[in-house]
């Protein structure tokens, strides 16, 4: 799948984000977004971002910046649009929200996915699925799209939540393509399956489990299937 990751707002100038507890949502958005890009490559899916690097900017005033994003992507022809922020509110609120143009769409079921996944890993408050139609980055892509309110930068507590980028962007994976982290392995499909048609391994559901337990052994496999790939074997 191609994927477009727009890591919310520009490392300075026009169209910075909002800025508590000693960190800013433009650093951190970009540092889930480079860790769910890596993450995504590993299993195949094609990805453009935004913002390729931390210090990058997209534009100079806020409205360049939002439709150089939307244009971006559009001109890609990706498939799956995923806006990363932090949200803020005076620090009174705390939890994660994801919004979409419309409940009557694709997105709908990408944004429950992402919501439920990030809500279970990182124990943040779950503050629902939600339409927004006034977003730009919403209602002018050509794809579905999302936009994820990770957790509140300026509560203390989700403060600390927003330094485990890792696990972010792991949570984000698993909305995104419905599997764990780990791999998709079936019976059918995947390294399983590979192994398995070539003799290399006889017990199918042992692999699986060890592939689900250990991204590790996964990442490592696959390496030698690619390999295998490229010499015929």
């Amino acid at each position: 799948m191609k994927i477009f990751i727009d890591a919310g707002h520009n490392f300075s100038g026009a169209d910075t984000g909002a800025v508590a507890n000693g960190i800013r949502e433009q650093d951190i958005t970009f540092l889930i977004a480079d860790k769910l890009k890596s993450l995504l490559i590993s299993f195949g899916h094609e990805v453009f971002m935004s913002r390729n690097n931390l210090e990058d900017n997209v534009g100079s005033t806020l409205s360049d910046s939002l439709n150089t994003r939307v244009n971006l992507a559009n001109r890609y022809g990706t498939e799956f649009f995923i806006s990363i922020h932090c949200n803020a509110f005076n620090g009174e609120a705390s939890g994660t929200e994801t919004l979409i143009f419309s409940f009557n769409s694709k997105a709908y079921e990408y944004a429950k996915r992402i919501q439920n996944a990030i809500t279970q890993k990182l124990s943040t408050k779950d503050r629902g699925v939600k339409e927004r139609k006034d977003l730009a980055v919403l209602k002018k892509t050509l794809m579905p799209a999302v936009l994820i309110e990770t957790a509140f930068i300026d509560n203390l507590y989700d403060a600390e939540l927003l330094k485990r980028q890792d696990d972010f962007a792991e949570a984000i994976f698993e909305g995104i393509t419905g599997s764990k982290y780990m791999a998709e392995v079936s019976e059918t499909d995947g390294l399983v399956a590979e192994f398995s048609k070539r003799g290399i391994i006889t017990d199918k559901k042992l692999w699986l489990s060890k592939f689900a337990e250990d991204k590790n052994a996964y990442f490592l496999a696959k390496k030698v299937l690619d390999y295998m790939k490229r010499r015929g074997i």
